[in-house]
């Protein structure tokens, strides 16, 4: 039987509109452009990128077409970055005309009402031209094919065609010209934006360079910066309030995605920080519009929720536990004495344990939490179950975590590491709002037992670093044992040293006795590296030996720091068991006390 790998969900979404939308053939090809009223009225392209660089494409997406009105979302992005967006502004505003694209008319203070309609381009054109004069073009045509990911070209019988029945945008030109909105030829200018406008593009391409805009600037093919953030913003703005003609208003209403339509058919969408949607259909609509692209991005839009003011539920609290160590202890293995420490002063550390998404909101609920119990010697706060943080909520937390360097509270994180793609995020936004000498652990149980063990020297009375003692009477599989007991036990026993690094014990060796640790540390961990839990002077380690003396070890146990051990051998155990049944007792008793 041949096993088939199932279509991307997404990806069979798209065929399935594609299918139904080809159905309808109402509109028309434009017309008052010679050249784009030969097109083939049938091509249908559906392509969409996201922000990883995945395209899925169905359709007529492979076919070149002039990119017209589209570039000019792209053209005002350039002009931006080469003049500065408030240069841009006293240039041309940014308020939805309410007159049709081709109007020559200007607003009160004799600027273009916005970058999208045509008056506004033709500026934006005439600013880079005045600002790279002769190689104004080879510009412009280098910057869009940045933005798509490849080298675009001209269809030159449609740059003469829009230059030979252009006039009108001529007349918008010397208007522009006469209010000092350039300084360059205008028949130079007007040459460049006829051109421009005549740069072929596919859907694949629309996709790409939309995608682009929604990754903040980066193409998502070549992870390249086209553009800064800032200027990606200010493109998407522009595309929301006046991307869509006359049809803008309704858009947004319907769809909510920042667009740019074009009359040679296509339609670029924008889903920021998700993907970018290009659509190739000439037919056009009474508005200038793509019929067929509108309903596919209404259908998208409206199928899965994606109107940017369809905000997310932030109603789950972000804050998902709070507790203090007297009711939770980390993985390690510890002697009844540093136990009893624990028990005593635990409460002075808190766990804050945060989950999903951390909004502007949430972080200052987490910094109210925080505040509540600022009294505590250490706070540790677990990111591990957090999938996202937003920007306003970095800022919050940056802010708040920086008046903690003067204080006596030791804060701790968890669970930020970079280890995948789905939380980098994550690891970089936590970056962000914390200081470089700020302790930070893989797993909350990590930071449990370095807070664990600050208590434990703190509180405690411990021997002198460095010492070794002998001693097995304190160790909890021992206990209630008496003198005499104890004393057999430490006749059998050989004491050993590690170093640190050391395998003491390894997965799926032979059963062969058990260790009691007397200095040291030692971790254990499955064969991947996995970590499982550590355990302290003062304890044993293997001793399942007890109980399963036939059966191989489950983990390895590596020492973590250099060790001192007394180890009893099965046949020592034996022996012992043998000859003392008491000692047997006792031992099994202690052992299902420890477990």
């Amino acid at each position: 039987m041949v096993k088939h790998s199932p279509n991307s969900p997404l990806l069979e979404f798209i065929e399935t509109q594609h299918k139904s939308i080809l159905a309808d053939t109402s509109g028309a090809p434009a017309d008052y452009i010679p050249e784009l009223a030969i097109v083939n009225p049938d091509q249908f392209g559906i392509a969409l990128t996201t922000v990883d660089g995945i395209t899925l494409a169905v359709g007529d997406c492979s076919v070149e077409f002039t990119i017209q009105s589209i570039s000019k979302a792209f053209v005002y992005c350039l002009a931006i970055e080469r003049m500065g967006a408030d240069y841009v502004l006293k240039k041309i505003g940014v308020e939805p005309s309410g007159e049709a694209f081709n109007s020559i008319r200007l607003k009160e203070d004799n600027r273009p009402f916005n970058p999208m309609v045509n008056s506004g381009a033709i500026s934006c054109t005439g600013l880079v031209c005045d600002d790279a004069t002769d190689d104004a073009f080879p510009v412009i045509r280098e910057f869009l094919s940045d933005f798509a990911g490849r080298q675009l070209t001209v269809n030159e019988d449609v740059f003469h065609s829009e230059k030979s029945t252009g006039d009108r945008n001529r007349a918008i030109g010397w208007l522009l010209k006469n209010n000092n909105q350039f300084e360059y030829d205008v028949d130079k200018i007007l040459d460049v934006y006829f051109r421009q406008c005549s740069i072929l593009v596919t859907a694949k391409d629309l996709a790409v360079m939309a995608a682009t805009l929604a990754k903040n600037g980066v193409n998502p093919l070549t992870n390249k910066r086209i553009v800064s953030s800032e200027t990606a913003v200010k493109g998407l703005s522009i595309m929301v309030s006046a991307g869509m003609y006359d049809y803008s208003g309704e858009w947004t209403y319907r769809i909510g995605l920042p667009a740019k339509s074009g009359v040679g058919g296509g339609i670029v969408a924008v889903l920021p920080s998700e993907f970018g949607l290009g659509v190739f259909s000439p037919p056009l609509d009474e508005l200038g519009n793509s019929v067929r692209g509108i309903q596919v991005c209404q259908e998208l839009s409206s199928h899965f929720k994606l109107h940017l003011l369809q905000g997310e539920d932030s109603s789950e609290n972000c804050i998902r536990n709070v507790y203090d160590l007297s009711q939770i202890r980390s993985v390690h293995t510890r002697k009844p004495a540093d136990a009893d420490i624990l028990d005593e002063h635990g409460f002075k550390c808190s766990v804050i344990e945060l989950g999903g998404s951390i909004t502007l909101i949430h972080s200052d609920a987490i910094t109210r939490e925080i505040t509540n119990i600022i009294d505590q010697e250490f706070i540790i706060i677990s990111l591990q179950k957090v999938n996202k943080i937003s920007v306003g909520a970095v800022k919050i937390l940056k802010e708040f975590f920086q008046k903690f360097e003067d204080t006596e509270t030791e804060i701790l994180f968890c669970g930020a590491q970079n280890d995948d793609i789905v939380r980098r995020d994550v690891f970089e936004s936590f970056q962000e709002f914390t200081n470089t000498g700020t302790l930070h652990y893989t797993n909350l149980d990590q930071a449990i037992e370095w807070v664990e063990e600050q208590l434990i020297a703190g509180y405690g009375k411990h021997q002198v670093e460095g010492s070794r003692g002998d001693d097995l009477s304190g160790q909890p599989l021992l206990t209630n044992m008496s003198p005499a007991e104890l004393d057999i036990i430490e006749q059998k026993v050989d004491l050993q040293d590690f170093v640190t690094g050391t395998k003491i014990i390894s997965l799926g060796q032979e059963t062969d006795g058990v260790f009691f640790l007397l200095s040291g540390k030692v971790e254990i961990a499955l064969g991947n590296g996995e970590y499982l839990a550590s355990v302290g002077a003062g304890t044993c380690f293997g001793e399942l030996a007890l109980i399963s003396p036939n059966e191989k070890r489950q983990a390895n146990v590596i020492a973590s720091s250099d060790c001192h051990c007394a180890w009893l051998s099965d046949d020592s155990l034996n022996k012992i068991f043998s000859q003392q049944s008491k000692i047997r007792s006792k031992m099994l008793h202690n052992l299902s006390s420890i477990l």
